[in-house]
């Protein structure tokens, strides 16, 4: 269990290999890459992919380079609408992106809807920053979740020691199986059988990964690989904060007071922690990576803490991304921190 830094800049394309036809637009992007863009797209606007894609009825498939649909087209424009505004006017950062004006519909709201709700009330600067310094310090919340989970020697377990587990993985549908899940060096191998078909291992390491199930074998380096680690690495829990973090205020979750804690971990990615004010343990993290089409969101959700050899650990974990085959829910029936995990299972089947 490792802390959650995404050395390399998920979008932005180091060994970058734009395998799709026809892209015009979202250039010199891997093909994990413009996969996680277009379902922030689909996310943004509240569709799947046949509302821009043709469907090949023939194939059972859809038919991505085709241009037949004037949808197609309009998001081409929209992407490039979207780029021009965050170049001209926030030195090309996405702070513009599908998601602004559509609010999860397909087409922008152009007009206010009445009732209107009542404004809030505008405190001066004066009374904002006297509330500020009745905040706790980020240093002083991490504290306070070190000692909950265990101290100093339990919050460097957790961070460093190997892990094996045994869980449930639930999709958003509803459908269950059981996994197996190991770390250890910065590498995260899941074993899942489903009930029907094949079982199914991924890898998930900083320079390359591998993923085995009905289609074979495939791996995956650069980009791709930094794309699903940052996917395995949803379902770790917080282990540091950057030294850059600092308290935003108080906000409530599920019930719970929290003390929400903000950093920025490099140019293209941001990292923010709810601790619950009252036990000091993370209910929320959410881990944002800069796009061509705005910042994408991934989001966990943290319970049932139980005592492991000494370090409390999450046992319920919940995960929601745009990509929709990663949202799900993983319960532990079992985890055991520092016992060696044999290294060869991490080495791609010949």
């Amino acid at each position: 269990m490792r802390k959650l830094v995404m050395a390399i800049a998920i979008l932005a394309a180091v060994s970058a290999r734009a395998e799709q036809k026809n892209v015009q637009l979202l250039t010199n992007l891997s093909d994990a890459q413009v996969g996680l863009a277009m379902n922030n797209m689909s996310a943004s606007l509240g569709v799947h992919c046949d509302f821009c894609h043709v469907f090949n009825e023939q194939a059972k498939a859809l038919d991505f380079p085709n241009d037949a649909k004037p949808e197609k087209k309009t998001a081409r424009e929209m992407i490039r609408m979207v780029l021009d505004l965050n170049e001209k006017n926030f030195k090309g950062r996405p702070i513009v992106g599908c998601y602004t004006c559509h609010l999860g519909k397909t087409n922008p709201s152009s007009m206010i809807k009445f009732p209107l709700a009542p404004a809030a009330k505008e405190e001066s600067d004066e009374a904002r920053a006297a509330e500020r310094k009745t905040y706790p310090t980020a240093k002083e919340l991490l504290a306070k979740y070190t000692t909950a989970i265990g101290g100093d020697a339990a919050m460097k377990k957790l961070a460093t020691a190997p892990m094996s587990a045994k869980a449930s993985r639930t999709d958003a549908a509803g459908r269950s199986m059981p996994i197996e899940v190991y770390s250890t060096g910065g590498r995260i191998l899941v074993h899942s059988t489903p009930t029907e078909g094949p079982a199914m291992t991924t890898m998930a390491g900083p320079e390359s990964g591998w993923m085995q199930g009905r289609q074979g074998l495939r791996s995956f380096t650069g980009a791709d690989a930094a794309t699903s680690l940052m996917f395995a690495r949803a379902y770790e829990p917080v282990t540091s904060l950057p030294d850059n973090a600092r308290v935003f205020g108080k906000e409530t979750i599920d019930g719970h007071d929290t003390w929400s804690i903000g950093a920025q971990i490099d140019e293209h990615t941001r990292e923010r922690v709810w601790f619950d004010a009252a036990t000091g343990l993370p209910l929320r993290r959410i881990i944002t990576v800069d796009s061509p089409v705005g910042r994408i969101p991934t989001q966990t959700d943290f319970d049932d803490y139980r005592d492991v050899a000494g370090v409390k650990v999450p046992f319920t974990v919940h995960v929601s991304s745009v990509n929709g085959g990663q949202n799900a829910t993983r319960k532990y029936s079992a985890i055991e921190l520092g016992a060696a995990v044999d290294e060869k299972m991490f080495d791609a089947p010949k």
